[in-house]
């Protein structure tokens, strides 16, 4: 058993475990739900049904004590019964791509059985969502006592988080408990004959045919000895279909219509009633209807749900459970078992071959489906690029064959050679200080705001990587960068209150007036010696003096730790002596690792005593330093993350 699996298990309640295979049975008609632990060998229980064995077998607990553990919720011990298994790995989605609440739906519907683990890169702990045929029910350990949330409200919490969750569909294997044998009851003494007849008594009337003893004791396969042999044989035999349902035997399906007709030969002692009632048993256990007993055999080989509450075989499954043990058939009973078994036997066949047919046609049906959606997929994205590659097409044919003779650049030398310019309509219409002081609305900035470009070269009948200058500048995650920088994040601290916590970055926004695209900074240290620093944006003030600065990662891949160390080393050389640089942007277009975030925490983190009251600040001295910001986009659209607004 896993270490942390074991240590998780030990925070349930306890009690003594003892009496071996009686006391499981006991466990099973009670519907425990948890796990029992005897001399290192574990065994799971689902409501009563063993779904997981560990470090031993069922001969493990035949005589063992040891411990019982009380499950808080049926869903904890499915959930590391599946997992101490093993299982596949089906995918990984990110929460911002594919919510975790539309993956959980669609595994619902598709009759799914395994779990969902969300922990990766989730720093408030971990969460889980186990299946079994498409019924889910939900776990989480959250924070760092791991407080145990179940239900709904861990279900809400894992909706509510960003991070990265794996779907890993797992087996569960149930698995029968060995029969308990009884001692066979002793049989009763013959009734003697009265005074009145000394001679001939008359005959016990009975409801089986007449049969001679020896003929009754070589002919009957169902004698005591040969009904736990075959038994024994239809359990071990018992096939269960691939679909996870645990079936019984045939032979404990059999028990019990033959248990509720039991009548005993002596039954005349009691009078005419006695007569009456004979005949009427006589008549119920009579040739049986294979079709009955199909379905009696079907309903009492349910797996009992997952979740009580939203199934109705519950009920059918208690009344399997408390019927499992085997008794004695009076002769009567035993001969009629005999016409059916055959049939019950072949229906077990037929319903088995039935089970594999459906799954191998369940599995060909998903494998085609999973293939139509990525054919759908590729198909969409190849329509969306034949209708960009007609539209650039007409573009060049209305600017005429001359454009396609001047010179390709690449992305890098189309944006090193690029500076944007902070430019208004008309200053006496708004601009960023007077957004600052509240004079000026967003819709006014925007509309009187333009961000024009100069390039080192002609850009008339450029193209970068097949696309005209214009429309590959203007999609460019530095340039649409800058222009929420300037605007959308000035605004965003004006309406959260964060004018003074970022006060240095609030008013280095209103200086802004020159934009250095793939630009450096030349820094030297006490020695004189100079160093180039390079970074995907430089936004400058009129006199040239760097204000902000920023680094792009414009790939799927999370921003490192790597990344934001080189950030946090270039910026803070950079603030050393330049007393205007106000603060350091990473911007990504995926997520940042766990040790991104880590990174920039002890990079802003300042000591236990600090009284610093600028957010997520890099402190160089008492009044110098910068503000370090963590910026995601999605969807072309950017989100400060670090520090939250």
């Amino acid at each position: 058993m896993d270490a942390r699996t074991v240590e998780q298990i030990s925070e349930w309640k306890t009690r003594p475990f003892s009496g071996g295979f009686e006391t499981l049975h006991t466990l099973a008609d009670e519907e425990f739900s948890g796990a029992v632990d005897a001399g290192g060998a574990w065994l799971f229980m689902l409501n009563g049904r063993v779904i997981g064995l560990f470090d031993g077998t069922i001969d493990s607990f035949e005589d063992a004590d040891g411990t019982l553990f009380d499950a808080p919720h049926p869903s904890l011990p499915l959930l590391f019964s599946m997992k101490e298994r093993g299982g596949k790995t089906q995918a990984k989605y990110y929460t911002n791509d594919t919510p975790l609440k539309e993956a959980s739906e669609t595994l619902a519907s598709n009759k799914f059985t395994g779990y969902i683990e969300l922990s990766e890169n989730v720093l408030s702990g971990d969460y889980y969502v186990v299946y079994h045929g498409g019924r889910s029910m939900s776990a989480a350990y959250v924070g760092q006592s791991e407080q145990l949330y179940t239900g709904d409200e861990a279900l809400s919490r894992a909706n509510d988080e960003v991070g990265i969750y794996e779907v890993v569909a797992a087996d569960v294997n149930v698995i029968d408990l060995p029969e308990v044998e009884e001692p066979e009851s002793e049989p009763e003494p013959a009734s003697t004959p009265t005074p009145e007849s000394p001679s001939t008594p008359e005959p016990a009337e009975t409801n089986e045919p007449e049969t001679p003893p020896e003929e009754s004791a070589q002919t009957s396969p169902d004698t005591p000895e040969r009904a736990e042999e075959t038994g024994s044989s239809a359990e071990a035999e018992a096939v269960r279909p691939s679909s996870l349902e645990s079936e019984q035997s045939p032979t404990e399906a059999d028990a019990r219509p033959a248990q509720s007709t039991h009548s005993t030969p002596n039954a005349s002692s009691s009078g005419g009633a006695g007569n009456d009632g004979g005949a009427e048993s006589a008549a119920g256990t009579g040739a049986s209807d294979p079709l009955s007993d199909e379905q009696q055999w079907r309903e009492t080989t349910t797996i009992p749900s997952l979740d009580p509450d939203k199934s109705s075989s519950a009920k059918s499954h208690d009344v399997g459970v408390k019927q499992r043990r085997p008794t004695r058939k009076p002769p009567q009973q035993r001969s009629q078992s005999r016409s059916t078994s055959g049939r019950a036997k072949e229906i077990e066949a037929e319903l088995t071959a039935r089970a594999e047919k459906i799954e191998a046609l369940q599995s060909k049906l998903a494998r085609a489906e999973s293939e139509r959606d990525e054919l759908k997929a590729e198909r969409d994205r190849l329509k969306e690029r034949v209708e960009e590659l007609q539209d650039e097409l007409e573009t060049l044919r209305e600017k005429g064959p001359g454009i396609t003779a001047e010179r390709q650049l690449t992305p890098e030398q189309a944006l090193t050679q690029t500076n944007l310019f902070v430019r208004y309509g008309s200053k006496a219409k708004g601009t960023l200080a007077d957004a600052a002081a509240g004079d000026a609305s967003r819709e006014t900035i925007e509309s009187n705001l333009q961000l024009e470009h100069h390039t080192q070269f002609d850009a008339e009948g450029i193209a970068v990587d097949g696309r005209e200058f214009d429309a590959f500048l203007h999609d460019s995650m530095e340039y649409t960068f800058v222009s929420w920088l300037v605007v959308d994040l000035l605004y965003e601290i004006i309406e959260t209150g964060h004018q003074r916590g970022l006060g240095d970055l609030f008013e280095s926004i209103q200086e802004i007036d020159r934009v250095e695209l793939h630009g450096s900074l030349v820094t030297e240290d006490e020695e004189g010696e100079e160093t180039e620093l390079a970074f995907d944006v430089i936004l400058r003030d009129r006199m040239g003096n760097p204000l902000v600065v920023a680094n792009i990662n414009d790939s799927r891949d999370p921003a490192t730790g790597e990344m934001m160390g080189s950030l946090v080393d270039a910026a803070t050389s950079v603030a050393s002596v330049n007393d205007e640089l106000s603060a350091a942007f990473q911007v990504t277009k995926s997520f940042f690792e766990p040790a991104a975030l880590e990174t920039t925490e002890d990079a802003t983190s300042g000591g236990l005593l600090t009284r610093e009251k600028r957010e997520s600040f890099v402190k160089l001295s008492r009044k110098r330093g910068y503000h370090l910001c963590l910026v995601e986009s999605r969807n072309g659209e950017f989100h400060l993350t670090v520090p939250e607004l």
